[in-house]
């Protein structure tokens, strides 16, 4: 389970730092091109909102693994002790259901773009390609979340086992 995790940080990272790099590069260059030489790449805006969805999918399963995303602090910060690890299983599980339904709409709309045959309009790429930013990147974050859930219920087992009357 352990390596399992250790081989989707990597790819994770990995992932999101080639992306940005290119993402970057790409953008740099279409400013110099057109600021400078007065000539514009067509394709490479559209490229890079692509790769923009992307990274920004795969970022957000990696800020579900460090517990980076922006959230509402305000009960769980006056909580302490087991109805804050309570609070947290259940944070956990609605992020879980909202996952899941993400996923079942990314899937419906990557259907959709498929059978209809879009494609981008200044490259010959399939639009269901960066569509599949969507349920890949929340199907990674679900990832988390369920590790997340396990591990608050491992928290709380031991939090009760650790008060029990002796």
């Amino acid at each position: 389970m352990k390596k399992g995790l250790r081989i989707l940080n990597k790819i994770e990272d990995n992932m999101a730092s080639i992306l940005l790099i290119i993402t970057s590069l790409l953008v740099f260059i279409q400013v110099i091109l057109r600021k400078g030489f007065n000539y514009s790449i067509s394709w490479s805006e559209e490229v890079s909102r692509m790769m923009i969805a992307w990274f920004i999918f795969i970022g957000s399963s990696m800020a579900v693994k460090d517990n980076a995303h922006v959230n509402m602090d305000a009960l769980s910060s006056i909580l302490s002790g087991r109805l804050k690890m309570v609070v947290d299983i259940i944070v956990n599980i609605v992020n879980i259901v909202f996952c899941i339904m993400i996923i079942n709409a990314g899937i419906d709309m990557i259907r959709s773009a498929i059978e209809i045959g879009s494609m981008a309009t200044s490259v010959n790429i399939p639009l269901y390609i960066p569509y599949a930013s969507v349920p890949v990147g929340v199907l990674l974050m679900l990832i988390r979340y369920i590790i997340n859930l396990v591990n608050k219920f491992k928290e709380l087992i031991n939090f009760n086992k650790g008060n029990e009357v002796e």
